[in-house]
């Protein structure tokens, strides 16, 4: 089966396709319109998105309010809804999110616990007999964390998973995590997602769809079928809904932008803080090294004065050293002349030259010289 080009686009979109896209007012309130015989498709959706959260399976349904689920004249592309009941009195929000909004999930909540307080009866006797009110959100967008998980289910439950009321559920479909592709499409839910997601881009019908229910979706989808009425509302929805995705994929990058930007700002900031720290660290150690040096300096200056004073002591005793020196030579002299003198006279005496020698150990020139 071969598939068209997806689209960047409106211009690229506008008349390239055999399908409207089912995710327009006017388009989705068709194909799932609880008064005509499109009920089906709507009944085996919700069968399939409640299977295991409702006691009894839904058997028929009808508007709450029939002129809130016609097609708008309104390019609106936040959100719409379908409001249903079904034999069992069970109420049915059915919303389809277009454009990314915040607290989405709050907002469901809110909307659901208008319809439980619409039950309210402010007689005495009120007994709170509140019909179950059970809200399903389809978003092209991604709201939760997991990138695999395309179907969340929610109500009142204790911690371990037991049920406490049943009058609150929830379901969240984030259509763009649903990401099975044709052939691998199984169950009823896997099939209506899929038109959902990808009906724009068909040619045909697959064959999977052939005997479903869901054979109706492609017949109401089919634009040559549309009034020309229909096919202006269609165009100015399409179109309005490529306006909000070129504004919302500027938003996100904008948004991304921003963030990179506060990143990069924050790990700034934190490298100037670093480099503050580094910078006073290091004016720190300049002044440790500072006082460490003054320290030093001092130590130095106190030693040089020590070995000054101790050069000056030198100096003096060498002084003296001289002095007693010149002394004790001046000493030997006069002992060494008193002592030629006393040998000069012994041997003028008689005494013998070698006894001289031997008494005032003289040497032989001495001995020539007396």
């Amino acid at each position: 089966m071969k598939t068209t080009k997806i689209a960047d686009n409106y211009e690229d979109y506008k008349g390239s396709g055999v399908y409207a896209d089912l995710l327009l007012d006017l388009t989705f309130k068709k194909a799932f319109n609880p008064d005509t015989q499109n009920k089906v498709c709507l009944i085996e959706l919700l069968n399939a998105l409640l299977e295991g959260e409702i006691d009894e399976p839904i058997e028929d349904v009808q508007s709450r309010n029939k002129e809130h689920n016609d097609g708008s004249n309104e390019n609106r592309t936040t959100i719409f809804d379908l409001h249903c009941v079904d034999s069992k009195n069970r109420k049915f929000i059915i919303e389809v999110q277009i454009a990314k909004q915040e607290n989405i999930v709050n907002r469901a909540i809110y909307y659901a616990a208008q319809t439980v307080v619409s039950q309210g009866d402010r007689g005495r006797g009120y007994k709170y007999g509140l019909d179950p009110v059970i809200t399903v959100v389809f978003m092209e967008f991604s709201v939760f964390d997991e990138q695999d998980k395309y179907l969340r289910k929610a109500m009142l439950r204790e911690k371990d998973g037991t049920r406490i009321s049943r009058t609150l559920n929830f379901v969240f479909v984030e259509l763009p995590k649903f990401r099975k592709k044709l052939e691998e499409l199984e169950t009823n839910l896997d099939k209506c997602l899929y038109a959902l997601c990808h009906i724009k881009e068909l040619r045909k019908m697959p064959s999977k769809y052939t005997g479903s229910s869901f054979e109706l979706l492609f017949r109401t989808a089919e634009l040559a079928k549309f009034s020309k009425e229909e096919q202006k509302m269609i165009d100015a929805a399409q179109k309005a809904k490529w306006d909000a995705y070129a504004i919302q994929s500027y938003r996100e990058q904008e948004d991304a932008r921003i963030r990179e930007e506060a990143v990069r700002l924050r790990a700034e900031k934190a490298r100037v803080q670093a480099e503050k720290s580094r910078v006073q660290e290091e004016a720190s150690r300049v002044q440790a090294e500072k006082s460490r040096l003054q320290e030093e300096t001092v130590r130095v200056q106190e030693e040089i004065s020590r070995q000054q004073k101790e050069a000056a002591r030198l100096r003096n005793e060498n002084v003296l050293i001289c002095e007693k020196q010149a002394q004790l030579d001046e000493m030997k002299l006069n002992l060494q002349k008193e002592k030629l003198q006393l040998a000069k006279r012994l041997k003028m005496s008689g005494v013998p030259l070698n006894e001289l020698a031997s008494i005032f150990q003289l040497s032989q020139q001495e001995l020539e010289n007396i």
